[in-house]
């Protein structure tokens, strides 16, 4: 309790250790053409996905959001969550059009993670 209101406390250096990661994200993010939604806490970005993920058509078995993320990670090596997970099955069409980004990471992840984005179109 004594270091709480000091700058070494954890709960006073995670924002601002995650805030310039958070910015990078959403700056590489809209350069890919996905639309990120920028949280004001946490360690997850939402991206709009609708514009690059045309080809991946909704059915009754699969969301676009899975098969896009499925995609990435296969064809690309980037790892996302699909955000249909999180709602129940009657919800799911809600967040399809939404992958989730961790933006906690190191900076040679978050670099990795750039160079597959600057060539998510190619």
């Amino acid at each position: 309790m004594t270091r709480q209101d000091k700058p070494e406390c954890y709960f006073n250096s995670i924002s601002s250790e995650l805030k310039p990661k958070r910015d990078y994200l959403a700056k590489l993010l809209l350069e890919a053409g996905l639309k990120p939604v920028i949280p004001e806490g946490g360690y997850f970005m939402l991206a709009d996905i609708s514009k690059v993920a045309q080809a991946f058509k909704t059915d009754a078995n699969e969301f676009k959001d899975s098969k896009f993320v499925k995609y990435l990670i296969k064809e690309k090596g980037l790892a996302t969550i699909p955000t249909t997970a999180f709602y129940s099955q009657g919800n799911k069409s809600i967040g399809e059009n939404y992958i989730r980004f961790c933006f906690f990471k190191n900076d040679s992840t978050i670099e990795k993670a750039a160079q597959i984005l600057k060539n998510l179109n190619k």
